[in-house]
């Protein structure tokens, strides 16, 4: 019957033997095959000190109930911040530290911040498709090493002194109270966590259009007052004239990104101009105001008048 299966020529008889066919004469037993290695979800050294409680040390090679999942493998308190406006809070100051209502107060911050910076992505692009605000790159390979320049000025973010945070931490609670329009949960939510009031601010710029990459200037006069204050607003982060740990230096970390960072500040200007007239408007009625009640003196007639007249002046003093 063996030969019945079989075409003339195509397969020789001892074949038949081994085949599903016939019984299994195997005399040893079953044995399964090798296991490969468990695959644990790990990250370059860079980050791996950074990584939130229960993403080091998983065997994720084959599914079961989270519950069952066991992290094994030392990790710090919150995931790596992805910009600098979510470092310099928590990242290094509680690293060791034991487990307690300070970490898991620090994991609700983090839950807000993110939760506040994703409002404020979908005010920005509304309609689900990203408009002249999209400043990721407009070259292959740009989006990929402006995710890795925001990581390296967090990580820089981070390593600020203790008190240059702590300067950092009251001055954005201090803005964020002012931009809260009296609202008392507000207010209280900004006082206990200072990483949500920190992207609050952020945020809020970025999707209002009042931060200085969509400055466009009108005249040279006013091109040069909105660079002068930046460079005034930049100035104490180098006051030795070299740039120390400090988000400020955005100049890149390797050959040739400093020449990408400058095509990549043209390019957002370039896009910016193409805003229609009310995004313009809006943007440069925004900055105004925000200038002048939360990053400038309320009451001062001067600071009003410079900041009406030349929105891009306004915009550079938004920017921290």
């Amino acid at each position: 019957m063996a030969t019945a299966f079989a075409v003339t020529g195509m397969f020789p008889t001892t074949k038949a033997t081994g085949s599903a066919f016939t019984a299994n004469a195997l005399k040893a037993p079953a044995v399964a095959p090798a296991k490969a290695a468990s695959t644990v979800t790990m990250v370059d050294a860079f980050q791996r000190r950074f990584q939130s409680p229960g993403k080091i040390g998983i065997d994720y090679s084959r599914p079961r109930k989270l519950s069952s999942y066991k992290r094994s493998g030392p990790s710090s308190l919150i995931d790596y911040p992805t910009s600098p406006a979510m470092a310099g809070f928590y990242t290094l100051s509680t690293c060791g530290r034991m487990s307690g209502a300070s970490k898991t107060l620090a994991k609700a911050d983090e839950y807000m911040a993110k939760g506040i910076n994703m409002v404020y992505k979908r005010t920005a692009a509304a309609s689900g498709v990203y408009t002249t605000q999209c400043a990721e790159s407009t070259t292959p390979g740009g989006a990929e090493f402006k995710r890795v320049f925001n990581r390296i000025s967090a990580f820089k973010a981070a390593q600020k002194s203790p008190a240059a945070k702590a300067t950092q931490k009251f001055q954005n609670r201090r803005k964020a109270i002012i931009a809260a329009h009296g609202c008392h949960h507000e207010e209280v939510q900004f006082c206990n966590n200072p990483m949500s009031a920190s992207v609050y601010l952020a945020g809020r710029n970025e999707a209002s259009g009042t931060c200085i990459r969509y400055a466009t200037p009108s005249s040279a006069a006013e091109e040069y007052m909105a660079r002068s204050v930046a460079d005034q607003k930049r100035r104490p982060s180098a006051a030795g004239g070299v740039f120390r740990v400090s988000p400020y230096c955005t100049d890149g970390h390797a050959k040739g990104q400093a020449e990408q960072r400058r095509v990549a500040a043209l390019a957002g200007e370039f896009r910016a101009v193409q805003q229609g007239p009310s995004a313009t408007s809006a943007a440069a009625y925004k900055a105004a105001t925000e200038a002048l009640t939360v990053y400038g003196h309320g009451d001062c007639n001067a600071e009003e008048v410079i900041y009406r007249n030349y929105p891009a002046t306004a915009m550079a003093m938004v920017t921290d």
